[in-house]
């Protein structure tokens, strides 16, 4: 399978969310039509619900660019604007995270969000690059004071993708987002 790109642009406007969603999940379909790519559609249409939702609540950008890229091996969703740098709001543990990161912390695995179910880590690769791991447990209980929905869509993203990372680029201020799901 020769690769095939389309880019589509979001006005991180909630009302635009819907039409581009189906555009995109529509692409999906013309170009992976076979039955064995509907669990990978699927996945592809709760990463870009997330990503959408993300541009528009967290952005702070007149435009995001999503990128879809189908090749033989994987289909990679990428979510650029030049809006706010990713930032975790309740993260307080060490080392600090700012852009771009010290390169001393290239390696560490920063536990970024807990709850019953599962850990979401940051793997700091680079002075502008992190990848999501995450680590789940099996539901034995829920308890009351669970944070459940802080980072709910970093969850979903980091478990519905084969790999999930966040790109800085200080020269361009752009900000991206790419996942990866092999097909």
């Amino acid at each position: 399978m020769t690769e095939i790109k389309r880019e589509f642009i979001f006005s991180n406007d909630s009302l635009a969310m819907y039409p581009l969603l189906n555009e995109i999940i529509s692409f999906l379909k013309i170009h992976l039509p076979s039955e064995q790519y509907a669990f990978k559609i699927s996945n592809c249409k709760q990463i870009l619900i997330e990503l959408l939702t993300n541009a528009v609540k967290h952005s702070h950008a007149d435009t995001t660019v999503l990128s879809v890229c189908i090749n033989g091996r994987a289909i990679e969703i990428t979510k650029s604007d030049k809006g706010r740098k990713f930032y975790l709001n309740n993260y307080t543990s060490w080392p600090p995270l700012s852009w771009p990161l010290e390169k001393k912390y290239i390696g560490e695995k920063i536990k970024i969000y807990e709850d019953d179910i599962s850990n979401l880590y940051a793997v700091i690769k680079s002075e502008n690059r992190i990848v999501f791991d995450i680590e789940e447990y099996p539901i034995t209980k829920v308890t009351s004071n669970s944070n459940l929905l802080e980072h709910y869509g970093l969850l979903i993203m980091a478990k519905f993708s084969n790999e999930f990372f966040y790109l800085y680029n200080p020269a361009t201020n752009l900000n991206q987002f790419t996942t990866i799901i092999h097909v």
